[in-house]
């Protein structure tokens, strides 16, 4: 199932809806996540730890996703080298679904998101904060995870500069409509539309939602 128009399009469906209900969903956990965390004096460590929780759980559905989503969501479309992305600044590379900085940006961004939520749910402050993953874990792990967990966010924060950076440039100076794709899923590419199941959606965001559950349960 898909909401695509014709492979003829010359704006073809390119993200899903499922996959653009994450994006935003997992935009609006991790921007809070990153808040509560860094802004002490609102005293949100309770929230914090609900958004970074549903990050995990969000990318568990992404995990998931890559291997059975939509046609260009799936991992197999999100390899590329130091020389695509060359010859994408030199305007050399073809039209695809998916560009070469774009790919490694992504990659980046969902490695450094894993690290810092999954670090998160094995950190402690030994007094009054605790992962939900703590009481499973030794002494030495939860002491490495809370040092990654109070740094790895810097390396988060600098790909979302950069993620954000790259719409302004490309919405602002040279007027890409890519910037809006995530509203519209589409992009002006040729290639056939994206084809998805709208049960394995559901399937997969069922999964994402025992994951939550189970980390409340833990944190309780």
């Amino acid at each position: 199932m898909n909401d695509s128009t014709k492979s003829g399009s010359k704006n073809p469906l390119i993200w899903e809806w499922p996959l653009r209900v994450w994006h935003w969903l997992i935009a609006i956990c991790a921007g809070t996540a990153l808040t509560t965390g860094l802004v002490t004096e609102w005293n949100a460590m309770d929230l914090h730890t609900w958004a970074g929780m549903s990050v995990v759980a969000l990318l568990a559905f992404r995990l998931l996703w890559g291997i059975v989503g939509g046609t260009y969501s799936r991992f197999k479309h999100y390899f590329t080298t130091p020389q695509k992305v060359f010859r994408h600044f030199t305007g050399n590379a073809p039209a695809e679904a998916h560009t070469a900085p774009g790919i490694a940006l992504v990659v980046c961004l969902m490695v450094a998101l894993t690290v810092q939520a999954v670090a998160g749910l094995l950190t402690t402050d030994d007094v009054f904060i605790e992962g939900p993953l703590v009481q499973f874990a030794s002494d030495e792990v939860v002491e490495f995870a809370t040092d990654l967990h109070h740094n790895a966010w810097w390396f988060v924060i600098g790909l979302i500069g950069v993620h954000l950076s790259a719409h302004i440039v490309y919405g602002g100076i040279f007027r890409s409509p890519t910037p809006l794709s995530m509203f519209s899923g589409r992009k002006h590419v040729p290639v056939a539309p994206t084809e998805f199941s709208l049960l394995r959606a559901i399937l997969c965001y069922a999964v994402a939602v025992v994951v939550l559950l189970v980390l409340l349960y833990y944190s309780r």
